[in-house]
């Protein structure tokens, strides 16, 4: 059995009475066949959700919440498993949690993978992943910066640190492009004059170019735990019962902590 995936974003403000209206129809959805699982976020500030079941459930619930708000550019891959243990639809505080970061600064210029493919040629851009060393650690752009952060709340603190010509051409890429929301402005806010972001993320940019300029295999927040370049689950990565960090055995981490 396959189950297709879906992967989008809304960052648009919603009011307590359009986030209780999302979670009573979202929680209340027909599972069809194969059964709806994923995880979705809805946050005062819009909505952050990876879907997996039937290709006609996952359509009917993009159109739907796109009568909601204006959402992201749609990732679909898929799984010859359930990604997910249960379908959990959820209220937080942010989509994403950001700490400092919030929502500083005005939206950088999106580049679609064929600009983002174009501009990696160039010599003199900063080729910055936002995402956690964890993830980094299974694949990332040829050349790109690792800001070694272990949760996005640390990414201010990196930029604070960020020694680099204020109008350095930098480009930002995360798996979805959710991050990328927030740091990418964030750091337009510091003073960076020339900023953008990898449209739809890793996941996007993968579809377009397999085998491209991103090496090694794409995080991923559900039981697949990594993606290989064909945006199938690779499986020669788990999540350690210990620590839950992503790797192969001996953990990594946890031997690290031994030490």
């Amino acid at each position: 059995m396959t189950y297709q995936v879906s992967t989008f974003y809304a960052l648009s403000p919603l009011t307590q009475e359009q986030i209780d209206q999302i979670l009573e129809r979202l929680r209340g959805w027909p599972p069809g066949e194969p059964s709806l699982n994923g995880m979705v976020l809805v946050a005062p500030d819009g909505v952050n959700a990876t879907l997996a079941g039937s290709a006609e459930t996952l359509t009917a619930i993009e159109n739907w919440l796109a009568e909601q708000m204006p959402l992201s550019t749609i990732k679909r891959s898929q799984s010859p498993f359930a990604p997910f243990r249960r379908w959990k639809v959820v209220p937080r505080r942010e989509t994403v949690t950001s700490g400092a970061i919030g929502q500083s600064g005005s939206p950088a210029r999106h580049l679609s993978p064929q600009e983002w493919h174009e501009m990696l040629q160039r010599p003199d851009v900063l080729l910055l992943d936002v995402r956690n060393d964890y993830e980094i650690r299974l694949g990332t752009f040829r050349g790109a910066v690792d800001p070694q952060t272990s949760t996005f709340t640390q990414f201010a603190d990196y930029v604070a640190k960020l020694e680099v010509p204020k109008d350095q051409p930098i480009l930002t890429f995360c798996t979805g492009g959710i991050r990328c929301e927030k740091a990418a402005p964030y750091l337009k806010a510091q003073g960076f004059s020339e900023v953008y972001q990898l449209d739809g993320g890793i996941l996007n940019y993968m579809e377009h170019y397999p085998n491209g300029r991103f090496e090694g295999e794409c995080f991923v927040f559900d039981d697949r735990v990594s993606l290989d370049q064909n945006l199938q689950p690779s499986g020669r990565h788990r999540r350690c019962p210990e620590c839950g960090q992503p790797g192969s055995e001996p953990c990594f981490y946890c031997e690290a902590g031994q030490s």
